[in-house]
């Protein structure tokens, strides 16, 4: 997969901006605050038909403007796409690929397939579960359109039951509507833990691979999903029995503290190194390995479910990695297209500086170096 061309119109800070990607490797280099990561979240936008960085699509236009447009020209499998993406302020979003506007915002999902690196990335080590969840979920969804229906089907269903669990009015309607609404979330969510199962088990072998490479032969590192109701077999049958095992035990506690326990919404991925879990007992370099691990599998895993090598998106990375850490980066990166902001790239252990194109950023503008 290849990004030809971005043309930014009234995004962020960007009034217009027309840039020219080389194949290989993309230095966007200046101080704070002028437009850099505006870039990398421009292209994620279009990835994922979200920000990484806020949920508010109001934010991404200019201030002083009403609309914008993202427009992205790539290369993937030999064939070109143009996907063009406008925002406008309070109104629906317009999404066309190739000229042909999407029904939803979710089937922009699988088209331009990217791995986005920041530093905000050590949440996924160093914060609870959710963090963890959100790394699996955005994977899947990139990559199984199925997914990503039953996991938003999910969230409707669970917000449903949540709502009927905070009713005050307790006559016998809970008890008899929460049989309708368990139904759908066991049917649902048996299919996500599932996915999610299958999901950590590969990239699992990865990340182990890659972090062993890494640490010089030093370290085990291994991931665990740990489904909230208790199970870890593959088979639909019984995870669905389970699952509605749970529920019905924990159907009087739900009821009492108005709000649904167990599921896919509260399941947790474990990460460990030598047995020993990397969130508490992991030293900074330690826990920077892994993370790095888990991206650069990450990658693995897009590539061999898609067939296509995904864009690699590094916002402002190489100034958390010692010297070891961004030389493995740059080495196991080598024919990947990717896109690297950064305030001094001069710094930067990258190798042959023929191989790369640099831009400077400043107050908005893109200048070709």
């Amino acid at each position: 997969m290849n990004i030809e061309s971005i043309f930014l119109l009234n995004f962020r800070n960007y009034s217009e901006q027309y840039i020219e990607l080389d194949p290989g490797i993309n230095i966007f280099y200046g101080e704070n605050a002028q437009g850099k990561t505006n870039v990398i979240e421009a292209v994620y936008l279009l990835t994922m038909g979200k920000s990484h960085r806020t949920n508010k699509y109001n934010e991404m236009v200019k201030w002083d403007k009403n609309d914008s447009r993202i427009c992205i020209k790539f290369n993937k499998d030999d064939f070109d796409y143009n996907i063009d993406f406008i925002l406008k302020r309070n109104q629906k979003k317009q999404i066309k690929v190739n000229g042909v506007r999407l029904d939803k915002l979710s089937d922009i999902l699988g088209k331009l397939n990217t791995v986005i690196f920041s530093p905000d990335h050590m949440k996924i080590i160093k914060e609870g579960p959710s963090e963890r969840r959100r790394f699996i979920d955005s994977i899947l969804s990139q990559t199984k359109p199925k997914y990503y229906y039953n996991f938003t089907q999910y969230l409707k269903v669970l917000a449903q039951r949540n709502m009927l669990l905070c009713n005050e009015k307790n006559d016998g309607i809970i008890e008899k509507t929460l049989d309708i609404w368990d139904h759908q979330l066991i049917e649902y969510g048996c299919k996500i833990i599932k996915d999610r199962q299958i999901f950590v088990e590969s990239i699992d072998t990865k990340a182990w691979r890659i972090n062993k490479e890494l640490s010089g032969g030093r370290e085990d590192f291994h991931l665990k999903y740990m489904p909230s109701i208790g199970y870890g077999k593959h088979e639909i049958s019984d995870i669905k029995n389970a699952f509605e095992k749970r529920l019905m035990e924990a159907r009087a506690s739900d009821i009492r503290r108005k709000l649904t326990h167990y599921g896919p919404h509260r399941d947790e991925l474990n990460l460990f190194i030598n047995d020993k879990e990397v969130r508490n007992y992991g030293s900074q370099g330690q826990q920077r390995s892994v993370l790095l691990s888990l991206k650069l599998s990450e990658m693995e895993y897009i590539k061999d479910e898609t067939g296509s090598t995904p864009v690699l998106l590094l916002d402002d990375v190489f100034s958390e990695l010692d010297k070891l850490r961004q030389g493995f980066l740059i080495s196991f990166i080598k024919n990947v297209q990717v896109i690297i902001t950064c305030t001094d790239y001069e710094n930067l252990y990258l190798g042959d500086k023929s191989t790369y194109k640099i831009f400077n950023v400043r107050t908005g503008k893109v200048y070709n170096k």
